[in-house]
Parts: structure tokens; sequence; C-alpha cells
């Protein structure tokens, strides 16, 4: 029971980890996010409306939160563009074997701090800060945390298909997981064809703004529920700071290829 309750964990961590912008850095090709905006003569394209939506979350300060059926909990804030970002992750897998992970980034400097049974298991020391480069994270890496910080879910929805509009700021459609940031995750590997068709929907904000992404985990694990994830408090100031240089240690290079095994 408790390696089933880590496994639908570890999903949801997956895909939380896209929702928020800490895939690999670089520009998204194909997908919607290479859709051309619709001409006022013609109607709408869903899916070009859904990616400009999401492309929209980089030009302002905003707050994240996320709630998993499947224990992950998340909650964040990022500056315009994501250069100042804090973000807590709780990934819940029964007591006092709950981990938390909070990460700050300012400028190009990464900073980790875990505890918690997975903490543990990759070394990590609670009392803590782990420091590293941004630009030396692996690509793939759970811990990357470039591109747009948790305002840059248009990778995300980059990997989306059959985009349809239920109504005045809704849609639905699939999500193809293999194409989102971290799709070389084992995690993923082994779902195979039911990662390249995961059910989601999405909402958005009379400004245009994507505000709300719920993905049916469900479809890929019995028991892991539905993942939603919603922007907030647009233009909120955003400021974070380095932890104390005494808290600091740098981050094993060990514990980056153990993260993403």
């Amino acid at each position: 029971m408790r390696n089933r309750r880590l496994a639908i964990a570890g999903l949801a961590l997956v895909a939380a980890l896209g929702l928020t912008g800490c895939g690999p850095s670089g520009t998204s090709t194909g997908g919607s996010g290479s859709a051309p905006a619709a001409q006022s003569t013609k109607p709408v394209d869903p899916a070009a409306e859904l990616a400009a939506a999401a492309t929209k979350l980089s030009t302002e300060s905003l707050k994240i939160k996320m709630k998993s059926a499947a224990g992950l909990s998340v909650d964040g804030a990022s500056s315009v563009g994501g250069e100042q970002m804090q973000m807590k992750m709780t990934l819940g897998v029964g007591g006092s074997e709950d981990t938390t992970m909070t990460m700050r980034k300012v400028g190009n400097d990464v900073y980790i701090k875990m505890d918690g049974a997975l903490g543990s298991a990759l070394g990590a020391k609670a009392d803590k800060w782990m420091h590293v480069d941004a630009s030396t994270i692996p690509e793939g890496s759970p811990f990357s945390i470039s591109g747009g910080g948790p305002t840059d879910a248009s990778k995300m929805i980059a990997a989306t298909q059959k985009v349809e509009k239920t109504g005045e700021g809704s849609y639905k459609g699939v999500l193809d997981m293999t194409k989102t940031p971290n799709s070389n995750d084992k995690a993923l590997e082994a779902l195979g064809a039911k990662a390249k068709a995961v059910p989601f929907t999405a909402k958005t904000d009379a400004e245009g703004r994507l505000t709300e992404l719920a993905i049916d985990t469900e479809s890929l694990m019995a028991g892991a529920g539905k993942m939603t994830t919603t922007y907030y408090d647009f233009g909120t100031p955003v400021s974070v700071k380095a932890p104390p240089a005494k808290d600091v240690q740098e981050m094993p290079k060990s514990m980056l290829g153990a993260a993403n095994a």
C-alpha cells in the first residue's frame, strides 16, 4: 500500500512540475502552443486561444496553487518572467513520511530545502538549503526551475490535443504528457499509451489569462484523482530573498541524477 501511494504521489509530482513550469528551458514547438493567432474575420481556434491564455501568464506576477487527490499540494508565487520565484510542495505519503520541498529562485540561483522521507532518501539535510546554478540543472530534472518559473504553463498547454471550447472561458481536451516538461521521467514511460491522452479542462478569465487547469490523472492510475492548478492574484508584488549564507550548501551532483532516475 505504501509503495502504491508513493507511485501515485510521484505521478502527481511529475505532472505538477510541468504545470508549474519547472521543466527544461527553451521555447516549445508544435502542439497548440505554436498555433498562429486567429484573424478577427475567422472563427477563433480554441487551441490557439488557450495557448495565448497560458502565454499571457508570463507577463505578470502571480500566485499559484495546486491540489491533487494523490496527496500533493503546491503553493507559490512568481515575479514577471520568473526572475524571482518561491514555491512550496508538500508530498503526502502518510503521516510522518510526508515530504516538504521549498524552492526559491533569485536570478540564476536556485535554493532547495527538503525534509521527510523523500528528502532523507536523496541525502538532503533538513536544516540546510541546497544551492544550484539554474543553468547547470540537467534537462528534465524535477529541480529544473528555468524558463518562466511557475508562470510558464505554456509548455504544458503546447502538449494539448483535441481542444474544444465548452463555454465562455471554458475548454476541454486531452494532454500528451510525454511531450510535457519532465516527459523523460520513468514514471511516465511505464504508463505507455495512456500518458498520451490524459483528459483535462481549463478556464480563462475576462482578461484572457489562464486561471485553472485540471488534469484527470485518474485515467493514468486508479486513486490518482484530479490535479487542479489555479493562477490568481495577478500583479501582486513578489520579492524573494536568498537564504542566509550559513544555512546554504552546494547541491551534490549525485542528487540531481538521483532525482531524475
